[in-house]
């Protein structure tokens, strides 16, 4: 990857972003936390209540609507604990960043922390969630297309609940069946494909009770099929990887919390701008990432890179 300078209008600019990781237990009733909930509720005590602050989101949703995106992609975990209360929250926070036919979201293992009747989870999100229409108004079928243009966003869901101790995520062979048509079908009409996932498709980095558990089967697809693009969240860090595709490597993204206030560099709270345009052969897309700088209490723009 190197530093490029251009001035040639882009087909089209989306933003990345995850993690918010809204926390509200205040209005829950105590039988709401005899599940896996309770340990979920400690952790967000003993650590992430420091780590998570609001008022970085507010920055980061003022520095991301000075780009004017054409698309943003929101990968999971809205929520720390997965409570209605905490939805509600987590849609004002979409509202802010725009509305539902440019701000698209896939869940996150917090987001299915227990198995509950969908009006008590993502119900209020339910438009971020959906496909382009026709769809159904109930919970979303993933993946979830969205086509803007001659550019696809393809969201798949590996949240569901897990046993006390595991975030561990898995896609399923039904899922993992549609997504290769729909990489298929895409493909043939020369879009350009972004495939959304909560857990990154690489285990480098990745502790075994948070990985993605069919993790290889997700690559032999991509693998076979192809896309021009993987974006993920989950481990809160900005991260670059890379898939084997069938005509070449497939570029994985991940990036850190909205709402991470400090830590090192590549855990800061930060969304990345992909500006995707067309090429001779194919595409030509740029990357710049936006890091939050604590001193100045705002988003910083990086140099822009070529992919």
């Amino acid at each position: 990857m190197g530093f490029v300078k251009t001035t040639e209008p882009p087909a089209c600019t989306l933003i990345h972003v995850s993690d918010f990781h809204v926390c509200r237990p205040e209005t829950a009733p105590w039988s709401a936390f005899w599940n896996k909930r309770a340990l979920s509720l400690l952790s967000w005590k003993l650590r992430r209540a420091r780590a998570h602050h609001p008022g970085v989101f507010d920055r980061l949703a003022e520095a991301a609507g000075r780009i004017s995106a054409d698309l943003i992609a929101v990968t999971g975990d809205l929520t720390q604990l997965g409570l209605p209360a905490e939805f509600d929250l987590a849609c004002d926070l979409l509202r802010r960043l725009g509305p539902p036919d440019t701000v698209f979201v896939v869940p996150g293992n917090h987001d299915a922390l227990v198995a509950v009747p969908a009006a008590g989870t993502l119900a209020g999100t339910a438009d971020y969630l959906a496909a382009d229409p026709p769809h159904d108004p109930g919970r979303p079928r993933f993946p979830t297309l969205r086509a803007r243009g001659r550019v696809a966003l393809i969201g798949v869901s590996s949240a569901h609940p897990t046993p006390s101790f595991s975030a561990a995520g898995s896609i399923g062979a039904d899922q993992l069946a549609r997504l290769a048509a729909l990489l298929q079908s895409c493909g043939r009409e020369a879009m350009y494909r972004v495939v959304l996932i909560h857990h990154p498709p690489l285990a480098a980095g990745v502790a075994p009770r948070k990985r993605l558990l069919d993790a290889a089967a997700l690559q032999a697809v991509v693998a076979r099929h192809g896309a021009e693009l993987v974006l993920h969240g989950h481990t809160h860090r900005r991260s670059r990887g890379r898939l084997t595709g069938p005509g070449g490597p497939v570029p994985v993204f991940g990036i850190s919390s909205a709402t991470a206030a400090g830590g090192d560099r590549p855990h800061r709270a930060a969304f990345r701008a992909f500006r995707i345009r067309s090429a001779d052969r194919g595409w030509r897309t740029t990357l710049q990432d936006h890091v939050y700088d604590p001193g100045r209490a705002e988003f910083l723009a990086e140099a822009e890179e070529a992919i």
